[in-house]
């Protein structure tokens, strides 16, 4: 497929996906229209990113994205053993308002069109009524402003960047299937600044509880796999531990939030993200690691990649080099879940990042996005001798030494 200069695209979802991918296409040249109804909005998540992602994304090293560097991490575990672990490379955490105003603006002042509407239909354009809406050649877009319903187009191609829950992928693809998707809800807690990030963990929960502070407050959440039991634990379980720790009025005073997050694919991998004229990225494309969560650093590659293969005139092939980027990790990520989140795992995980530094600098390259997860369990297993050294030299026999002294730091 070729895409000429003056043909015309329109991405819906202004995003971290949406907004990366319709500046990037924009500074090329491309005529691109975002569509994005919100102003300053929050998305309810930590807002943090690993290393990686200020290294490949260097613009985001701005006054105008107000930072707080994390360097320490503390993990809780289900019977409330504590472990403070030294981050070896800083946890940025931002504001997610924040981080979509300066991803706008950037796309904005790049040459995209920003059109401050809410998409809440779309067609092919010619296509008699009933037929199938993605046949043919060009969209057509039912788009709601300021309480008025207007159509626009035709656009050549179109970016799908409205999230797991917007109603894009349903109309191209059909909705994500339910039983992949993870359910996250949480508060914004004023004034609630700690220099570390929480981690904690619940037995029985294949998810976890963070709090990850801000420049002014802290993003508190907890998610799990969406199905039974449903919310109300969930919400239960945060509430009681957040009133524990901080008091009743932390929670009162706070702004609740709640979105269905990507989680493990599946089978899911099998199906194709682009198709006659359009594209899925970000969470519409499931780019969001299954294990952790972690969203805002694939959401903006997903973007920025998928705008590259357009401007080539090969969007086609985003599907196969999304994977190949991704896939492996994240297969390895959804079929670790299980034992990751087991309550024996997690204890003994809690208990040696307390007493050995080979563990905790594993985990710490893991938040990074330094360790991968292909030789996540080598490593872990090669640092056993060292962590029962150290054991034995806090239980006073100082002279016992490892067997082996590699650790795969």
């Amino acid at each position: 497929m070729t895409l000429h200069r003056e043909r015309r695209i329109g991405v819906i979802g202004g995003g971290p996906s949406g907004a990366i991918c319709a500046r990037r296409l924009a500074e090329r040249g491309l005529a691109v229209t975002l569509f994005e109804p919100r102003v300053h909005f929050e998305k309810p998540c930590g807002g943090g990113m690993p290393a990686r992602g200020f290294e490949r994304f260097p613009f985001l090293e701005t006054a105008r994205l107000p930072v707080r560097r994390i360097g320490r991490c503390l993990i809780i575990a289900p019977s409330g053993r504590e472990a403070d672990v030294r981050l070896r490379d800083p946890l940025l955490v931002f504001s997610r308002a924040d981080l979509h105003t300066l991803l706008l603006g950037d796309a904005i002042g790049a040459g995209a069109r920003l059109v401050r509407g809410r998409v809440v239909a779309l067609a092919r354009a010619g296509a008699a009524p009933g037929n199938d809406a993605t046949a043919g050649a060009g969209f057509h877009l039912d788009i709601v402003v300021n309480g008025e319903r207007e159509t626009q187009g035709p656009f050549d191609y179109l970016v799908a960047a409205d999230g797991a829950a917007g109603p894009s992928r349903r109309w191209l693809t059909g909705r994500i299937d339910r039983r992949s998707l993870t359910q996250g809800i949480g508060y914004y807690i004023p004034n609630l600044v700690e220099g570390w990030i929480t981690l904690k963990f619940f037995a029985g929960l294949k998810g976890y509880l963070w709090i990850f502070p801000r420049i002014d407050h802290s993003s508190a959440g907890i998610c799990a796999p969406l199905g039974p039991p449903g919310v109300a634990p969930l919400k239960r379980r945060m509430d009681d531990f957040l009133t524990r720790r901080y008091g009743r009025q932390s929670i009162e005073r706070s702004q609740r939030y709640g979105a269905l997050i990507p989680g493990d694919p599946g089978e899911a991998w099998a199906e194709d993200l682009t198709g006659p004229g359009w594209a899925l990225t970000g969470d519409c494309c499931r780019a969001v690691d299954p294990l952790t969560s972690e969203g805002i650093y694939y959401a903006m590659l997903s973007g920025e990649l998928l705008a590259d293969l357009i401007v080539e005139g090969r969007p086609e092939g985003f599907t196969r080099q999304w994977r190949g980027r991704v896939a492996d990790e994240f297969d390895r990520a959804g079929r670790m879940a299980p034992a990751f989140f087991d309550a024996r795992f997690i204890e003994m995980l809690t208990l040696l990042c307390g007493r050995s530094r080979a563990i905790g600098d594993t985990l710490s390259d893991l938040l990074a996005g330094r360790q991968s997860y292909r030789g996540l369990k080598r490593r872990l297993l090669r640092s056993v001798p060292v962590v029962g050294w150290q054991l034995l030299r806090q239980r006073g026999l100082p002279n016992a030494a490892p067997r082996n002294t590699r650790t795969g730091s």
